[in-house]
């Protein structure tokens, strides 16, 4: 998953009273603030990208917009010299019948006349298969220009969402507990279960609770794209005697708790759905402690709505 948030260590010393923060805490949380700008800036840039691309496709639809307008004038005088050069023709083919043996340069004239008329019907036909060519290629431009600003829209609505979610989450994010990324529209709110669960439990912590108030604060308003709430658990089993009978359920649980705290803070319940994965979608290596760690988080995801309602 490209990431357009930091990702900060799961463990952070916490600042106390005369306690002092280890250096390579201090330069990682630096390096990850770091790397959230350059994210943001990535995003901002992909904005304007597209804005220059809609500015582009307006100029090009402008031209060709002319350029049928002109082929139009050209075809309607170019029709007007063919009815013309047919009533030439007429007239002509009349006089023909009364010069009799004079009727060798009448004859000449009649077939420069017709000559004349293929050539004009011939550039009447090529003026209007230009122009044809064009509105086509209006209608593709009109197309593309309605999926840059749809498309525009997304960024700018899925940008505003993602510094949202910053700005509320900024010092869970700073302490490494929190990441947000955007990859192809797709939302992602990653909270460690250290903020949210103690060990073996489905209760989510005060400090959990106080975090996913502020992401159903941003979250509540969101209509057109759907919410899902992911469990996930390292590979340890479950110890013996737990209310849950593996980890699947255990994820399952946790993400059900998550939602149902989200919904309590204005989320709307028809909109969000749990889904529990157990150990089964790592994201880092569970050989390690902190491997381990990583892997026990809970997802919230915003993803693009297939069907309306």
């Amino acid at each position: 998953m490209h990431r357009l948030a930091p990702t900060l260590a799961l463990s952070v010393s916490l600042l106390g009273g005369g306690c002092v923060v280890p250096k390579k805490d201090l330069d990682a949380s630096l390096a990850r603030e770091t790397l959230l700008q350059g994210q943001v800036a990535s995003i901002s840039a992909d904005r304007d990208q597209a804005r220059a691309r809609a500015d582009a496709l307006a100029g090009e639809l402008d031209a060709a917009k002319a350029r049928a307008a002109e082929l139009d004038a050209l075809t309607q005088s170019l029709q007007g010299r063919n009815e013309a050069l047919h009533a030439a023709l007429d007239d002509l083919s009349g006089k023909v019948a009364d010069l009799g043996a004079a009727g060798r340069k009448a004859r000449e004239q009649k077939a420069e006349m017709e000559r004349m008329l293929s050539d004009v019907q011939a550039a009447g036909a090529a003026a209007e298969a230009e122009a044809e060519a064009a509105r086509t290629r209006i209608a593709s431009l009109e197309a593309e220009a309605a999926r840059l600003a749809e498309e525009k829209q997304r960024l700018e609505k899925t940008t505003a969402e993602y510094d949202a979610l910053v700005s509320g989450l900024r010092s869970e994010i700073d302490a490494g507990q929190v990441t947000i990324t955007e990859l192809s529209g797709k939302l992602t709110v990653q909270m460690s279960n250290a903020i949210l669960f103690d060990s073996g439990s489905t209760d989510v912590k005060k400090t959990g609770r106080e975090a996913l108030a502020k992401v159903a604060t941003v979250l509540a308003g969101v209509r057109d794209r759907e919410l899902r709430v992911e469990g996930h658990t390292d590979n340890d089993p479950v110890r013996s005697g737990a209310a849950y009978p593996d980890n699947w359920a255990l994820s399952a649980l946790r993400a059900r708790t998550v939602l149902t705290i989200l919904v309590d803070n204005g989320v709307p319940a028809d909109n969000i759905a749990v889904v529990g994965y157990g150990e089964q979608r790592p994201v880092a290596d569970n050989g390690t402690p902190e491997g381990k760690a990583e892997n026990r988080r809970t997802e919230i995801v915003l993803v693009p709505r297939l069907e309306r309602r």
